[in-house]
């Protein structure tokens, strides 16, 4: 969770940047990847790493995951329709919406886990 809420506020400065340069000419808008290295990890092949210099095959371990930005690839009617800066305000503002959930949903899973943690050193019920 604590990667994922670094991801988070990755995002947020990530889609943050790209809001303020809507009126950028040839801005290209970037994007954090974040989720896609955990999907379709039941397909992925495993492998085993028996020295430092072999390429690691299989899932990544989730606690070196970390957000990525690159730049979003521009559909060619989004070209035509936002004009010289290649940002889509409504789409940059739903993102933004949707990774103020993800980042309550993280928030709250861990502080949920620290008041469990301090139930238990107390020795209390909630």
């Amino acid at each position: 969770m604590n990667r994922a809420l670094d991801a988070y506020a990755l995002r947020t400065r990530t889609t943050s940047k790209n809001i303020a340069n809507v009126t950028s000419p040839h801005y290209r808008p970037e994007r954090v990847k974040f989720e896609e290295f955990f999907q379709d990890q039941e397909v992925v092949a495993s492998g085993s790493k028996d020295d430092e210099m072999h390429i690691p095959i299989g899932k990544p371990d989730e606690s070196s995951v970390t957000g990525e930005i690159e730049n979003s690839q521009i559909p060619k009617p989004e070209i035509y329709f936002s004009g010289e800066t290649h940002v889509n305000i409504d789409k940059e503002m739903s993102e933004m919406a949707q990774n103020q959930i993800r980042f309550r949903f993280a928030s709250g899973a861990v502080k949920r886990y620290f008041a469990g943690m301090a139930s238990a050193i107390r020795g209390t019920i909630q």
